[in-house]
């Protein structure tokens, strides 16, 4: 006969401890991921919040020295250039009077004016390289147009006319930051060569974008190339240096019209 009533619940087995405790250890390992899950996400949101600020930073940032761009290019333009303008005139006044009575005086006078056009031309160039970088913010074909609409309200006695393959700005493109500001600059200081340099009436920019690679070519109708083999200056040297640092290529010959052509093939990544 039993001990035990028929009634009484039965005694645990040797195997329902051990059970029991790899369910509470399962439980505490869900507890513990879903903790970890939560940190994570709230890492990521924090992350991504931090990466919104820096962005607001950086295009605050490149808005206000866009703004101390404009500034410097104006004063540069209204006050430097107006001064070393004002000196040259001076001294072409005093090489004109001191010419037949006083010759090394007048000869003073004209490396005078020859240091004023040195300094007007480095403050030209000085402004052009600050308008060429904050025109490049926007993409390469904004960054033509503004180059272009720029000297056609410098020097309206010319014609400057630019030519974008694709048409389309969506179609054409982003390049990397520093590929589009040296191709501004580029095409900022062809133009610059053709409008004191080439006795141009008209300059032809075009920029186009085939695949992974990019052509841009300056034409003008100006008296064109000198004949002979001629060393090449300062600032041509500069434009081939940065071309080859961005893997590409630069060529400086006689265009169809007579006049100089630049043409730059750059990669475009």
């Amino acid at each position: 006969m039993s001990r035990f009533p028929p009634d009484s619940p039965a005694l645990p087995g040797p195997g329902a401890g051990a059970a029991n405790a790899d369910a509470a250890e399962a439980a505490r390992r869900l507890e513990r991921t879903e903790a970890e899950r939560d940190e994570a996400l709230r890492q990521a949101i924090f992350v991504e919040q931090q990466r919104d600020i820096a962005r607001d930073m950086a295009l605050r940032f490149e808005r206000e020295a866009d703004a101390l761009r404009r500034d410097f290019a104006h004063l540069l333009n209204d006050d430097l250039a107006r001064h070393a303008t004002a000196l040259k005139t001076l001294a072409s006044t005093f090489e004109s009077r001191l010419a037949g009575r006083e010759p090394s005086l007048a000869q003073l006078a004209s490396l005078m004016m020859q240091s004023t056009d040195a300094m007007l031309a480095a403050i030209r160039d000085s402004i052009t390289r600050i308008r060429a970088d904050s025109s490049a913010g926007n993409g390469l074909p904004d960054g033509l147009r503004a180059l272009v609409e720029d000297w056609r309200l410098r020097r309206p006695d010319m014609r400057f006319e630019l030519l974008l393959e694709p048409a389309d700005d969506s179609e054409f493109g982003l390049g990397s930051s520093a590929l589009e500001t040296a191709a501004v600059r580029l095409v900022a200081h062809a133009l610059g060569n053709a409008v004191d340099h080439a006795r141009a009436a008209m300059v032809v920019v075009s920029a186009r974008r085939t695949g992974a690679r990019l052509t841009l070519q300056i034409s003008d109708d100006g008296r064109g190339l000198p004949r002979g083999d001629i060393a090449e200056g300062p600032g041509l040297r500069a434009m081939r240096e940065l071309v080859v640092r961005l893997g590409g290529s630069l060529l400086v010959d006689t265009g169809e019209s007579g006049g100089a052509e630049v043409l730059v093939e750059l990669p475009w990544p």
